[in-house]
């Protein structure tokens, strides 16, 4: 929908991006009777640089949305867990923990979810959705915010800025802590597989970086390098090339795989806020922080803050409510992908985690449950974070 004729319409709510966690706050607003106003500067379909892996806490949400079913029916194959290895050697199968009847997770091709996601946006009637229309600026004002946008002023009593990892809103609110060394990024393509599909998530290591990797529909892999800065000079001039020869090198089991489409880069990952939540304005998703995509958690990480989001509105002091939920969906998921950092730094910490899962399997499992979630760090016990760490 075109912006001509909106300047100076209030709406309950307006959302800056309309990506999952954008459109899923616009969504979940509106199923608690909220008038919302949705503002996306690209137009839709469109690809992105992603994951493409909701784990399982973030199908929960999309149940709610009435998503969930018609992701899976467009062909979104089931991830049962993370195979962790070494090139040429025999992996560690991790799976999913069950909670609350989830267990698996969903292979989530970005540019098919984002068009599902901007569909259900058009067709609710509480909604505005307005593609091709860049906010430049939001200022605060008694009683709400007026966004400035390319196609004139919206006011809005809430507004959730979810524009992403580099968010330049966020930037002009004075809001970014970040990038934080030592920098990571990703390069993320696609390939054509020939084969059975390969329910499971694997992540390789090799000296500073990882491949990552996991099914989506259509018989399709997503493939990602993720490196440390180091790396990532290597690929100067030669994106595509240098990442499948890299590729090929971890994985050669992709050798008869056709790479299919372009080669992006994404990065560097580590950011943070001052604070998610001031004055009626609220950071949802990647633009709150962002650790690193180790963990896969970003989408479901992304929805279950859109949630959260929309509960808050309902609340006496929004803000406070909001600030308060972030920290407990956030802090214990960013604590694992830190952790899982620092044991997958070299091939030895790797080999040694490797070693430690044989002795005590269920202990990855665990820390998958603590990085959705489920739990806290108490359900491991202080034998197994010796082992984790020793190998012993």
């Amino acid at each position: 929908m075109a912006m001509a004729g909106w300047s100076g319409v209030d709406a309950d709510v307006a959302v800056v991006g309309a990506g999952p966690a954008g459109a899923a706050a616009a969504l979940f607003a509106a199923r608690r009777g909220r008038h919302v106003v949705v503002l996306e500067k690209q137009a839709f379909p469109r690809d992105k640089p992603c994951g493409e892996g909701l784990m399982p806490s973030g199908r929960s949400p999309l149940r709610e949305l009435g998503l969930e079913a018609i992701v899976s029916a467009q062909g979104a194959p089931p991830l049962n867990g993370v195979q962790f290895g070494l090139p040429h050697q025999p992996r560690v199968a991790v799976p999913f923990p069950e909670h609350r009847g989830d267990q698996a997770g969903l292979g989530i091709r970005r540019l098919d979810f984002d068009a599902r996601l901007a569909d259900a946006l058009s067709r609710d009637p509480r909604i505005e959705f307005c593609q091709r229309t860049e906010v430049r600026n939001i200022r605060p004002d008694p009683g709400g915010s007026t966004v400035s946008t390319t196609s004139g002023d919206v006011r809005a009593r809430f507004v959730a800025v979810a524009d992403g990892l580099r968010s330049g809103l966020r930037h002009r609110l004075g809001w970014t802590v970040g990038p934080r060394p030592p920098h990571r990024y990703g390069i993320v393509a696609h390939w054509q597989v020939d084969a059975p599909v390969d329910p499971w998530v694997r992540i390789t290591f090799g000296e500073g970086l990882e491949v990552y990797e996991g099914p989506v529909a259509g018989n399709q892999r997503m493939v990602g390098l993720l490196c440390y800065q180091a790396r990532m000079r290597e690929f100067g001039g030669r994106l595509a090339e240098h990442y499948r020869d890299i590729v090929l090198s971890l994985r050669p089991e992709l050798s008869d795989a056709q790479l299919i489409g372009p080669v992006s880069a994404a990065g560097p990952f580590w950011y943070r806020a001052s604070t998610v939540a001031r004055h009626g304005i609220f950071l949802v998703g990647d633009a709150g922080g962002f650790s690193d995509p180790i963990t896969g958690e970003g989408i479901a990480a992304g929805l279950r803050q859109a949630r959260a989001f929309a509960m808050a509105l309902d609340s006496p002091n929004p803000e406070r409510t909001y600030r308060h939920a972030h920290r407990r969906l956030t802090r214990d998921p960013r604590r694992v992908a830190s952790l899982l950092l620092r044991l997958t730094r070299t091939p030895a910490l790797v080999e040694r985690g490797l070693d430690s899962h044989e002795r005590a399997p269920q202990t990855l499992t665990k820390l998958l449950g603590i990085g959705f979630g489920y739990w806290g760090f108490n359900r491991i016990t202080p034998r197994e974070w010796i082992r984790m760490f020793t190998g012993r």
